[in-house]
């Protein structure tokens, strides 16, 4: 899990006031990815078991049914959703109720979501008046992608620990906004024909970076896999991707896959990954350019008055959110982002200042948090880009030129294919 935001953390002058939190894996504007889950698939069965026996929500759901009447009122069934896992030459297995199935949020993600929820309300609730203390959903907007974890990550996040039960009125929903998969901006979209043409480039590239550690992670974890390499099976993702969902529950590794040969699978996946988004300007336009442009249009909207009511945008995405939203903004650490990671983007006003849309917009800033670390953006190191005596508090200014160059145009046509 990511290490959470320090309630006491970040310097908050007395002549600012925050006035959007937005977070894309909090307040002004909140993004984060999603928290422990199992594997996405069936992988390194010899040292782990193939079902993991972790997902009590699966044993306490229930579905809504509509009757053909019309008059009558909806009806909630309850519901249990059982894994049944095919046995060659035998019948298949019904495991109990509470297993998981593959790429789903764990109790320990949902825990883990609710510690982020309650820390930020911790922050901008009790120690900053911020957000309302009882929900209020005029002021909180939210969108997931169409995956079962984001979504129930979110809900684990405000309703387990931003707003638990004794601070939602009786009419509480939690209302969550979807996109076409075809066309969502929150994950570097393999819809783009481009972007696709750029990412084999870059993996042919990256196949020729590693090649030599490809040999290195084949012969140090030949006990477990006949090779290492993008395309074996499993791919050196898919081996990073069971081998942290494991230890993040607790299972032993084997000693020979010692921390060493985890930074060094984590090395070639975070290439994999990003090394398009951190070496080719179009690349990184194409991949999480509209996500940027829509947190920098929320970010003038309410500048300019546009929109007054929101004070917290939720985004709630995956590690392939968070990396390239942090390589756009020159901040990526070269680390692959650990479950419940989360960028914040805080927006202040300077009290007393006039605010206006064509007055003086250095009268605004803009602070990007990541998990526990407050960022200071190579875009606004420079004097006058800054609030003076804190490198981390850009200018709206200086982070709009941050952004302006990651911003398509026009995603749909720059998208189509080159030949």
């Amino acid at each position: 899990m990511a290490t959470l935001p320090g309630a006491d953390s970040g310097h908050y002058p007395e002549d600012l006031e925050l006035t959007r939190s937005s977070a894309s894996g909090s307040p002004s504007w909140y993004c984060t990815a999603t928290s422990e889950r199992t594997p996405v698939r069936k992988r390194l069965e010899k040292l782990f078991p193939a079902v993991w026996h972790m997902c009590d929500a699966n044993a306490h759901m229930f579905a809504t049914i509509v009757a053909l009447d019309s008059n009558a009122s909806k009806q909630f069934v309850p519901l249990q959703r059982l894994v049944d896992a095919e046995q060659l030459g035998k019948h298949p297995h019904v495991h109990r109720a509470g297993s998981c199935f593959y790429g789903q949020l764990t109790n320990i993600g949902r825990h883990s979501m609710a510690a982020l929820g309650a820390r930020l309300r911790e922050i901008y609730i009790q120690r900053l008046k911020f957000l309302p203390d009882v929900y209020d959903g005029d002021a909180v907007s939210i969108r997931s992608t169409d995956y079962a974890r984001t979504q129930e990550s979110v809900q684990q996040l405000v309703a387990g620990g931003l707003y638990p039960a004794d601070k939602r009125n009786d009419d509480f929903v939690l209302k969550i906004r979807t996109r076409d998969p075809v066309t969502d901006n929150l994950f570097p979209n393999p819809n783009c024909y481009r972007l696709r043409q750029l990412a084999k480039e870059s993996k042919k590239e990256v196949n020729e970076i590693c090649k030599d550690k490809f040999a290195s992670l084949t012969d140090r974890l030949k006990k477990h896999v006949d090779s290492v390499s993008l395309d074996s099976h499993p791919s050196a993702n898919g081996i990073l991707d069971t081998l942290v969902a494991a230890r993040a529950h607790g299972f032993d590794l084997p000693e020979d896959i010692d921390d060493q040969v985890l930074r060094d699978l984590e090395d070639v996946v975070v290439l994999e990954w990003f090394h398009g988004a951190m070496h080719n300007d179009e690349y990184r336009r194409l991949g999480m350019g509209r996500l940027v442009g829509e947190i920098r249009d929320r970010i003038e909207d309410k500048v300019s008055g546009k929109d007054d009511t929101r004070k917290l945008h939720v985004y709630s995405g995956h590690d392939t959110t968070v990396g390239p939203l942090l390589i756009s903004l020159g901040a990526f650490d070269k680390r692959w982002p650990p479950f419940s990671s989360a960028v914040i983007f805080e927006l202040f006003k300077q009290k007393g200042g006039d605010g206006g849309w064509f007055k003086k917009t250095d009268k605004h800033f803009v602070r990007v948090r990541y998990n526990d670390k407050l960022l200071q953006l190579p875009g606004c190191a420079q004097k006058g880009e800054h609030y003076e005596g804190d490198a981390t508090l850009c200018t709206l200014e200086a982070f709009q030129k941050i952004v302006k160059d990651q911003v398509p145009e026009n995603w749909t046509e720059e998208c189509r294919y080159r030949a």
